[in-house]
């Protein structure tokens, strides 16, 4: 039993990504995945760090291809694993979440995501999100009120 944990743990990556929760007057900006997994699911802005890519750079880069909005990083909320599901692949994908506040741009959604949307705080129980997500907004909602 042993060697088949080995073996199944040999041929999972481990990848590099970041996501934000971007906070503006009581809002999360927050996408609807287009592609799985978790497709038709609404989640926060992120996605896989590029060759020689710094995680906040990731963040800002994902950021503005996903949804047209510019950051001011303020901190970083945590540090999740997104393991397989069944069907997702052998990638394990580390993500460093941050939060922050929007600088600029136009809210458009683009990339590979299917709708980019400000939700109000008092609603975003209501939809359905990637699993995690609603507590990473929980958390950077209180870390940004502490600013």
């Amino acid at each position: 039993m042993t060697e088949r944990s080995s073996r199944q743990e040999d041929r999972t990556a481990l990848r590099d990504g970041a996501s934000i929760v971007v906070l503006k007057d009581r809002c999360v900006l927050l996408v609807r995945r287009a592609l799985p997994p978790y497709a038709g699911l609404w989640s926060l802005p992120g996605g896989k760090t590029e060759a020689n890519e710094s995680a906040r750079d990731t963040v800002r880069r994902e950021l503005k291809e996903e949804t047209g909005i510019e950051v001011e990083i303020e901190g970083v909320v945590d540090t999740v694993n997104i393991v397989p599901g069944e069907g997702d692949g052998d990638v394990t994908y580390r993500l460093t979440v941050f939060y922050g506040h929007p600088t600029g741009g136009s809210l458009k959604a683009g990339g590979d995501v299917e709708a980019a949307e400000w939700v109000h705080l008092d609603d975003v129980e209501e939809l359905l999100m990637t699993p995690g997500t609603a507590d990473l907004i929980w958390v950077a909602a209180h870390r940004a009120r502490l600013r």
